[in-house]
């Protein structure tokens, strides 16, 4: 499952998302990163433990800064799609909406038909016929047979 995890990591100026990029990009299943040097947080996202991260930035000991803040996760969830394809999805639900509901009246049309012509059906019982062969009766019964 592709997750995004937001890491308070104290990134503050470019050295030292350098040094957090580097560190991070050495885990498995990440698809990108992002640092916001604003908020001094870290965003990965991918197929990865969270706390994995985390551990990894605190353990590293030669950042470029002595006072290298102590990482913190801040917020694990699932990745958020991006605006297109909500978009995207939005009008299929609309496009679907309509044709469930021409699909419903047709529906209804055709069950309100159905209901008339059963009424006006006409009503035939199933009669046996008998069931009867007709017997060849030959001048000579007796006559000869050719083989």
């Amino acid at each position: 499952m592709v997750l995004k995890v937001v890491i308070n990591a104290g990134i503050y100026d470019e050295k030292m998302k350098q040094k957090a990029f580097k560190v991070v990009t050495e885990l498995e299943g990440i698809e990108s990163i992002d640092a916001n040097k604003g908020t001094g947080k870290l965003t990965v996202i991918g197929e990865l433990d969270a706390i994995a991260i985390v551990e990894k930035l605190n353990s590293y000991n030669s950042w470029p800064c002595k006072n290298w803040p102590h990482a913190v996760l801040d917020s694990v969830g699932p990745k958020e799609k991006k605006k297109e394809e909500k978009k995207k999805e939005k009008k299929d639900e609309k496009k679907d909406e309509k044709k469930d509901e021409k699909k419903e009246e047709k529906e209804k049309i055709k069950n309100y038909y159905e209901a008339i012509s059963r009424d006006y059906q006409n009503w035939q019982p199933n009669i046996r016929t008998q069931n009867y062969y007709a017997q060849s009766i030959e001048e000579d019964p007796t006559a000869c047979v050719i083989s």
